[in-house]
């Protein structure tokens, strides 16, 4: 899946109110606060709800019919980056904030959202090929937004773990005024008026930073091959976790991997990491879009109506496949196994790869070819 840069707007300022032409600006650079990195999942752990019993809709569950009742089935949902809105703006003002020795009132002057995707080696097609500088850092592939432009809804289910979400809101403020102090710390009051040694009011640019970063591990592995298995793709009802049985096998490739990781051994993680690379790969069906009528054909639907079965009309029909990861055909290239289904749209094999790719980074493996760096 080839991306494409985001168009990039004018800039646009957001300015609360004017300044007076008097005002100066301290200082030759902007102050920059960094407001802290806050780390995302791709997927998080769910239950699912229930209606109210007078809709007369069941809960979801397993079914179990006159047998005894199963745990209910797992349950998933993807991450999301949700910022402050007002309207349909991002509320801005909700991330400017007053440094210390400034004193209010501030005023918004701009700001953007970059997403920084840093790329992949095991998947390149979809999140672009890493690049470097020279003395070895990161490059990565950066998205802009600016003013009204800014998204504040981002869905993170197919989001390459490293992939930051960086927002920069230049504010002005006014310095506070400093004051004379007593000896028990407090101001020195002259008539009832704080004695102020230097007076306060100059503008005074700063930058606050935000960053969110997705990241993986063994543990929200689990989840993402989880909300794999229940997102449907396309109209067949079936998710992109086709087979039953791969959707078995995946699950106990996550809990040895998660095994190896807590017991640190290096070589138990890097087998586990080799093996279930090798599962998905060999189990995946990588195709621009999932045609039900080329990869799950069936007998053709034959439909006789009008008066005494006057017309008659053959449709090609559809198969769906059984819990067993199909066999599916492709017209002169052989056949390969469809445990799990790999599109421009939906490209699971690949989000699996690079959750695999940030955990072995991360537990410093070596043997990877070619190493990442920890970014």
């Amino acid at each position: 899946m080839k991306q494409g840069l985001l168009t990039l707007a004018a800039l646009s300022l957001t300015v609360a109110a004017a300044l007076p032409a008097s005002a100066q600006i301290t200082g030759g650079s902007i102050t920059v606060n960094n407001q802290g990195t806050f780390n995302l999942s791709e997927a998080y752990p769910c239950t699912p709800g229930t209606y109210a019993s007078t809709l007369g809709v069941s809960p979801l569950g397993v079914f179990t019919g006159t047998c005894a009742a199963q745990a209910g089935a797992a349950g998933a949902g993807p991450g999301i980056l949700c910022l402050s809105r007002s309207g349909n703006i991002l509320n801005v003002n909700c991330f400017a904030i007053i440094p210390n020795g400034q004193a209010a009132p501030c005023f918004v002057q701009a700001y953007r959202l970059t997403k920084q995707v840093p790329g992949s080696f095991k998947c390149p097609d979809v999140y672009g090929l890493p690049h470097f500088d020279k003395n070895g850092k990161l490059l990565p592939y950066q998205y802009f937004q600016f003013g009204t432009g800014v998204r504040t809804w981002w869905t993170l289910n197919f989001t390459q773990p490293g992939t930051k979400f960086v927002l920069e809101v230049v504010s002005v403020c006014r310095t506070a005024p400093v004051f004379q102090l007593g000896k028990d710390g407090q101001p020195v009051l002259v008539n009832g008026v704080p004695l102020v040694l230097v007076p306060g009011g100059q503008a005074q640019l700063h930058k606050d930073v935000w960053t969110w970063q997705v990241v993986a591990d063994a543990n929200t592995l689990l989840y993402v091959i989880n909300l794999m298995h229940e997102g449907a793709v396309g109209t067949l009802e079936i998710p992109c976790i086709i087979g039953e049985d791969m959707y078995d096998a995946l699950i106990k490739a996550q809990t040895r991997l998660a095994g190896a990781v807590s017991s640190g051994n290096q070589t138990d993680i890097g087998n586990a990491i080799f093996d279930m690379e090798a599962l998905i790969v060999t189990n995946c069906l990588f195709t621009e879009i999932l045609n039900p009528l080329t990869f799950f054909p069936g007998p053709l639907q034959i439909f006789d109506f009008g008066p005494n079965n006057g017309t008659h009309v053959e449709i090609p029909g559809i198969q769906p496949p059984g819990n067993a990861a199909p066999t599916v055909s492709f017209t002169g290239d052989g056949t390969a196994i469809a445990g799990i289904i790999d599109t421009t749209e939906h490209p699971c094999c690949c989000k699996l790869l690079v959750d695999l790719e940030w955990i072995s980074i991360k537990n410093g493996l070596i043997g990877q070819t070619p190493t990442l760096p920890t970014f």
